[in-house]
């Protein structure tokens, strides 16, 4: 997707410029510890102007896993947040056929995000970190699904 910004005071737009405004366009992210063999993978993005905005999911095959703390690169490389781990987003951990899991999506750099379930823990609602067996032990038809909006650097 061509990003049609910016356009100046007085300009004539064509109707394919307004055409191309919120056009999404479909990207295949990068993993870091995970291996997706045979998963699938539907992941789109639209950006306006500074803001991206991604949704999609990864579905486990029989040859998919997960070895810890996954991250997932960005179609458009974001803003350095000054907050190290910001929420920008959230995300669904599906156990399929049995539970779901709500959790959030984290910036972590200029290039990946990084997904967190929620975990009872007391009192308190915190995230954990994933693993092979966290937050359930990952199979065929679990998913990651994700949605979440970031500034475009």
């Amino acid at each position: 997707m061509a990003n049609p910004f910016p356009f100046t005071a007085g300009q004539v737009l064509t109707a394919a410029q307004m055409n191309g405004i919120g056009e999404s366009a479909a990207f295949t992210p990068s993993w870091t510890n995970v291996t997706v063999g045979n998963a699938t993978q539907a992941w789109r993005y639209v950006q306006v102007q500074k803001l991206v905005f991604v949704q999609g999911n990864l579905v486990f095959g029989s040859t998919t896993s997960i070895s810890g703390n996954p991250t997932m690169t960005l179609p458009v490389t974001a803003v350095a947040y000054p907050d190290s781990f910001a929420i920008v987003g959230n995300v669904m951990f599906v156990e399929a056929g049995i539970q779901q899991y709500a959790g959030i999506a984290l910036w972590v750099s200029t290039t990946t995000v990084r997904f967190r379930p929620y975990l009872v823990s007391g009192t308190q609602v915190v995230p954990q970190t994933v693993g092979a067996s966290t937050p359930f032990t990952w199979a065929t038809g679990d998913q990651f699904q994700a949605q979440f909006v970031y500034e475009a650097a």
